[in-house]
């Protein structure tokens, strides 16, 4: 998991760039790699994975304050952490 942060009043968005950049050099090592921008309230994930043409999957925003959403990104946290077999 590659986590890129930006100041609480910055749009969670302005860490994209540089995120897709780093998770991007990650597939060197590894078929996919999971990324995480975020101020501290917002948080988007993306999905990187390699191929004769690498592409990501950019999953919407989630708010931390927001009841469901908050809900919503422990379970993805939860889901990324978790040990994967094969």
């Amino acid at each position: 998991l590659v986590i890129e942060t930006k100041k609480f009043s910055a749009d969670v968005s302005v860490g994209l760039p540089q995120l897709l950049t780093y998770a991007y050099k990650g597939l060197s090592h590894q078929e996919s790699v999971w990324g995480l921008a975020t101020n501290g309230m917002d948080y988007q994930f993306v999905f990187l994975q390699k191929g004769e043409t690498s592409t990501y999957h950019l999953f919407p925003k989630l708010n931390l304050v927001d009841a469901k959403q908050s809900v919503q990104l422990l379970q993805a946290m939860k889901a990324i952490c978790k040990p994967h077999v094969g």
